[in-house]
């Protein structure tokens, strides 16, 4: 009997900024040809005053939870545009980001961001206030010219191209990993505050989290001086500090007894979309093959958390199969 030929998984590389195709670049036609794009295009983007649809997300509450989202205004780039994003996010994401990062950049994630202060006693979370809209293009141009050393007129360009009305647009995939490195010397200052009191940092977008034995009384203060040296703010309404032995909430996660656990908030809805399908509560207007895929995406993203939940995610699976193919009957 042949035996079928595993293909292995290509090894995905990093190397150092000075490698990226965007690094040094000195004229408009080497960004065009690193782009792959054309003189064409590219000027028309820049002469456009239609690359963005903006929109507002209304305000929403979950019906299964109670949670609420505000509303929050989006601006998501056209298609020529955004392909302009999508070819600078992959040459960005082949660069070797940060230790502190976890949010737009490959092998990281919600969960590792967390992982990584699972075992402290001591946990502090901060959040930054309109993080992409503090982001100007001034900050951005800064990074295209002194991370990457390209000519003003390539940072002119490049700025142009991943900027709107001033600063990060809220819709394009580009926006988390250029957000970080034009952050940058802020989050590089963060780690450093953090070394010097043996804690450890992350962030996650514009979630900061320390943790180490124990959070000097300074620390709420300093992160906040930081913060605002460098033209960004905090939510201090959403500043956290645990400590040892309470429940610590972790960008998506609940970390109980050094371990990474399921929030109690997906639990409720998970039974409350359960009694959904089962016809003891109410369904909201969601048919059952709905309710059955939120169902099954809540129990994949508790199995991605915990793995003893993966049985329970593999018959949340089966179940909506199941349902997929009644309807296709």
């Amino acid at each position: 009997m042949k035996i079928p030929k595993v293909s292995k998984r290509r090894n995905f590389e990093l190397y150092s900024i000075t490698q990226c195709a965007l690094y040094k670049i000195t004229s408009p036609s080497k960004l065009v040809a690193a782009l792959i794009t054309k003189d064409a295009a590219l000027k028309s983007i820049l002469e456009s005053d239609e690359n963005y649809r903006q929109f507002t997300l209304l305000e929403e509450i979950n019906p299964f939870s109670g949670k609420k989202t505000k509303a929050r205004l989006v601006q998501t780039p056209a298609r020529n545009l955004r392909a302009i994003h999508e070819r600078i996010l992959k040459l960005l994401q082949r660069v070797q980001y940060p230790e502190y990062a976890h949010a737009g950049v490959k092998k990281r994630s919600y969960r590792s961001n967390a992982k990584v202060h699972e075992s402290s006693k001591c946990i502090a979370t901060f959040d930054l206030k309109n993080f992409y809209g503090s982001t100007s293009n001034h900050m951005v141009r800064k990074f295209f010219l002194n991370q990457l050393n390209c000519a003003g007129d390539v940072a002119g360009i490049l700025t142009a191209v991943t900027t709107f009305n001033g600063c990060l647009p809220t819709g394009s995939p580009l926006s988390p990993l250029l957000a970080l490195y034009t952050a940058k010397p802020m989050f590089d200052a963060l780690e450093a505050f953090a070394k010097k009191h043996d804690l450890k940092f992350t962030c996650y977008v514009d979630d900061l989290t320390f943790s180490g034995d124990k959070l000097p009384a300074s620390l709420s203060r300093e992160v906040k001086s930081i913060v605002v040296k460098h033209n960004y703010n905090l939510s201090e309404p959403k500043t956290r500090i645990y400590r040892e032995n309470q429940a610590k909430h972790v960008t998506g996660t609940v970390i109980i007894n050094n371990k990474i656990r399921v929030p109690h908030i997906r639990f409720l809805t998970a039974r409350n979309i359960q009694s959904a399908i089962d016809g003891v509560y109410d369904n909201h207007g969601f048919s059952n093959i709905k309710l059955t895929e939120k169902l099954a995406g809540l129990m994949n993203e508790a199995s991605y958390l915990d793995y003893k939940f993966h049985e329970k995610a593999l018959m949340a699976h089966a179940k909506l199969r199941s349902e997929r193919a009644k309807l296709a009957v």
